[in-house]
């Protein structure tokens, strides 16, 4: 058996290559494989720990790359069967393969709590033959959430490996980031959303990622702190790294949805700016989307002007630091908010557990979609 490839209080058996038939049976055998591979003079005791089936979907070995270690880490917070589908049109062949493995970790006490992996990867036709091999895995009795990793295609434009799939999942969480087209992602995955049999609990990660500008926006706007910015916002200007346009959008939509905001019109500029017209109690609201050229996918900047009684007034929030966020309001000394940046895997492990349907993000999703019907 292998060494333990992480420390002492987390490690993994080896992938080992299994028949797609033989899956459920090789699964039995882990615990004995991940007690040998402890590597101790006497080994702990173990525990199968599984509080739902995880379901991750992505297009390539390209996407699925740090996947293992992220579902190492995941596991770790929230244990879960978890089930990598590799899903590569592009490789040729028609073929389907499949492995086990093991992720543990010592907790008090000695234990080591294990969860399980399983990888099954499919190329042309076989690809077919993913949903049919996922249900057969699922432990019934635990809620099941799909993690749509292909980032590149918005769950709605999966098509059927994406609706199978789905139609097995309690949650669906994806990531806009890195959507190819993503007027089009904002406007089918907003109609999805809003779908009278859609009953699932949605999760965008960038939603999550966001958390720290809401917070700091509506701190900074509340009505105790600044009386007349809410109520007569007049303009709203959003920079953003490569690809982050999805993120920046969201940031848009949420407030648009939390004030009332109606898109009016909406048009593309030079394919790096995007501005539309909004329509709100007090008047007209101008909104821009400025993508610069370098930085990370993400939100730099955020302006919100107003018509206070003294006369126009802006704030700027900015990334001062990383991990940290600041708001500026007109001549004021700056406010700060911590807001630590999360991996992918920490996102997802804090998804798992929660069960709601976010009413703010359902409206936030309705918005964004309003604004890319304004513009398509």
């Amino acid at each position: 058996m292998s060494a333990p490839t992480v420390d002492r209080q987390r490690h993994s058996t080896q992938p080992k290559p299994v028949n797609v038939a033989a899956i459920e049976r090789e699964l039995a055998k882990l615990l004995f494989d991940a007690q040998a591979d402890a590597n101790d003079d006497v080994p702990p005791a173990i525990t199968r720990a599984v509080m739902s089936n995880l379901i991750i979907f992505c297009a390539s070995q390209e996407q699925a790359k740090t996947l293992p270690q992220e579902i190492a880490l995941i596991v770790e917070q929230h244990p879960a069967r978890a089930l990598l589908l590799i899903g590569d049109e592009k490789a040729g062949g028609s073929e389907i393969d499949a492995s086990v493995s093991a992720h543990c970790h010592y907790v008090s006490g000695g234990r080591q709590v294990c969860s399980e992996h399983v990888t099954v990867s499919a190329t042309g036709d076989a690809i077919r033959r993913l949903p049919s091999a996922t249900r057969s895995l699922l432990i019934g009795d635990q809620p099941t959430a799909l993690w749509w990793a292909n980032n590149e295609v918005p769950p709605p434009m999966g098509g059927d490996i994406f609706n199978e799939l789905s139609r097995m999942a309690d949650q669906v969480i994806y990531e806009s980031l890195g959507w190819l087209e993503p007027a089009r992602g904002v406007l089918m995955t907003a109609e999805w959303g809003a779908a009278e049999e859609n009953n699932q609990v949605l999760a965008d990660l960038q939603w999550r990622r966001l958390k720290g500008w809401r917070r700091l926006i509506s701190q900074s706007l509340a009505p105790e702190v600044v009386s007349d910015a809410l109520a007569t916002i007049n303009e709203m200007h959003v920079e953003h790294g490569p690809h982050g346009l999805p993120q920046a959008w969201q940031l848009v939509g949420w407030l648009a949805a939390r004030l009332g905001w109606q898109p009016a019109g909406g048009q593309v500029k030079q394919d790096k700016e995007i501005t539309w017209g909004f329509q709100s109690s007090h008047g007209p609201i101008k909104i821009s989307i400025l993508r610069h050229p370098q930085g990370p996918p993400q939100v730099e900047r955020v302006r919100i002007g107003w018509k206070a009684k003294t006369g126009p007034t802006t704030a700027d929030f900015t990334i001062a630091a990383p991990g940290r966020l600041q708001a500026v309001i007109g001549d004021s000394p700056p406010r700060s908010l911590l807001s630590p940046e999360p991996t992918r895997a920490e996102l997802v492990s804090k998804q798992l557990p929660d069960l709601n349907r976010e009413a703010v993000f359902r409206e936030t999703l309705l918005h964004s979609g309003s604004m890319a019907r304004a513009l398509l």
